[in-house]
């Protein structure tokens, strides 16, 4: 039987290699950002959405931090003890858990934002104007596209 084609591929002009090394290399020097304050990555996203959105059940937080369900139980569990994030019963439906951050989660992130938006601006630096509104929004599109497409749907179904 004979072999098939194989397939060309240039990795370098593939868009999600590219969002996923910049992703890669924002997350190290995050990591050792982060190490002073003694909290890692994953609990940053988390601290990050809690604040920014109040409170959130677990499924929320996932989704927002994008971290499986298994590593999310595990981070909370450690920023709880931490002192950092609390549970709470939800009001209309006590089968649901939400998670909100305490005053100290409040501070710690008051702390840690300057060092990550500056992180951030190094980022972006040199980028044309409105490059990064364009890309918010070229990334909330491809975003939208994925969870909205047939194969979200298939998954929905599934």
């Amino acid at each position: 039987m004979p072999r098939p084609e194989p397939v060309r591929f240039d990795l370098e002009q593939h868009a999600f290699f590219w969002l996923t090394q910049t992703i890669g290399s924002r997350d190290r020097r995050l990591t050792q950002e982060l190490r002073s304050f003694g909290l890692r990555v994953p609990e940053w996203r988390v601290l990050a959405s809690l604040c920014a959105r109040r409170r959130c059940s677990m499924s929320e937080l996932a989704d927002l931090a994008t971290i499986d369900r298994t590593t999310l139980t595990r981070t909370v569990d450690r920023m709880e003890k931490a002192g950092w994030a609390t549970r709470l019963n939800d009001a209309t439906d006590l089968r649901v858990t939400r998670l909100a951050p305490t005053a100290s989660g409040e501070r710690l992130f008051a702390r840690i934002w300057p060092t990550v938006e500056r992180l951030n601006r190094s980022a972006v630096e040199g980028l044309p104007s409105g490059a990064v509104d364009m890309l918010r929004w070229t990334l909330e599109r491809m975003k939208t596209n994925l969870d909205q497409g047939p194969a979200a749907a298939n998954e929905r179904a599934a």
